[in-house]
């Protein structure tokens, strides 16, 4: 009877959302894309966002900084958003897509509030007073707002945690200009905090994150946690193993979590020889980008994973499939959470290696 409802009520307000939709749509390509800003950063970042309305995961910060966004308005918002977490309260209807953390295992529409999961857990395990962590970096940070409020269950990356020194993570983001410029002002229009964040502008094409990071006071001989969120699908194979192999260049203890889509989705191979190619020609059609990246989940996924990672000087420390349990099948892809082994000599020439 809920789902009924949900529907009938979806049905009625499907104009309104559709009107939202374009208006979003039309920014998105033609106000953020011309000026450098990034258009996918906006995917994770709107479904947080649905979440923290329909109160399945508290995001203060996105919220106050949704109108603030280039693409979006609270016109906008409310058409596209208001009126689904409508549509839910009055029908009482909770569908797995609106669930955090959501079922196991996920899918198509469910495997960002999975990832969302993973790297909150990931995250607050790092700022754990017990932890070795002392760098938190976001890079790609896109729109993330973990550094910004209580993370679920309570973890602060703000806060000093018990720690010996008394002091909380040092914080830093790293974007390309235009999308790190956007953010720092819809946070300043906003009234968010940011004063414990260090932003790292960088022009990839002219200068590693890491050297950037460094020239923002960054220090390598520091333990850090990597947040690299959904961004690896986007770069070819040769800029996510410079990535990683300055990671395995890092202190020992740190650690970076990502996400990949299976190699076999990204392209168009069995068994998802329809929905990859269908899934790039939209990705392509709407954002101007293509998926280049990905790790394969061939049964077994997870040894997959954890070969690709001890490769490149990493050591696995968590691997959940998504899209299908890891021995059941062909994951959409998965997510991995790994270590720069301790002991493990450093490689020279770490401290200003490319990523």
């Amino acid at each position: 009877m809920r789902i009924l409802l949900f529907a009938l009520l979806e049905i009625v307000l499907f104009p309104l959302q559709l009107i939202g939709s374009l208006v979003y749509t039309f920014r998105v390509r033609f106000v953020n894309m011309p000026r450098g800003i990034s258009g996918t950063a906006y995917e994770p970042y709107m479904a947080r966002l649905l979440l923290h309305h329909i109160g399945s995961r508290n995001d203060e910060p996105a919220e106050r900084i949704a109108p603030h966004l280039p693409a979006l308005s609270p016109l906008v918002l409310r058409m596209m958003m208001d009126t689904l977490v409508l549509a839910a309260r009055w029908s009482g209807f909770r569908g797995s897509f609106l669930a955090y953390p959501g079922p196991r295992p996920s899918t198509m529409m469910t495997f960002i509030s999975h990832r969302t999961h993973f790297v909150d857990n990931a995250v607050a395990a790092a700022a754990a007073a017990d932890s070795p962590i002392r760098q938190f970096v976001v890079l790609g940070a896109g729109w993330d707002t973990r550094s910004y409020g209580p993370l679920p269950g309570g973890a602060d990356l703000r806060a000093p945690l018990g720690r010996d020194s008394g002091e909380a993570l040092r914080c830093f983001e790293v974007d390309e200009p235009p999308t790190q410029a956007a953010k720092v002002e819809a946070l300043r229009a906003a009234g968010v905090d940011r004063g414990h964040v260090v932003f790292a502008p960088t022009d990839f094409n002219q200068q590693s994150w890491l050297e950037s990071l460094q020239d923002h006071g960054f220090d390598p001989d520091s333990p850090a946690f990597i947040l690299w969120e959904g961004v690896t699908m986007y770069l070819d194979d040769a800029a996510v193993d410079r990535t990683l192999s300055a990671v395995a260049g890092l202190a020992p203890g740190s650690r970076i979590a990502i996400d990949s889509l299976s190699r076999e989705l990204v392209f168009g191979r069995t068994p998802f020889v329809v929905l990859g190619n269908y899934a790039k020609y939209a990705m392509r059609a709407f954002y101007g980008e293509s998926w280049h990246f990905g790790i394969s989940t061939a049964t077994p996924a997870r040894e997959r994973a954890r070969e690709f990672i001890e490769a490149r000087g990493l050591e696995l420390r968590s691997f959940e499939a998504f899209g299908g349990e890891a021995d059941r099948g062909t994951p959409l892809g998965g997510l991995i959470l790994a270590e720069v082994p301790l002991g493990q000599p450093r490689p020279s020439g770490a401290r200003r290696s490319a990523g």
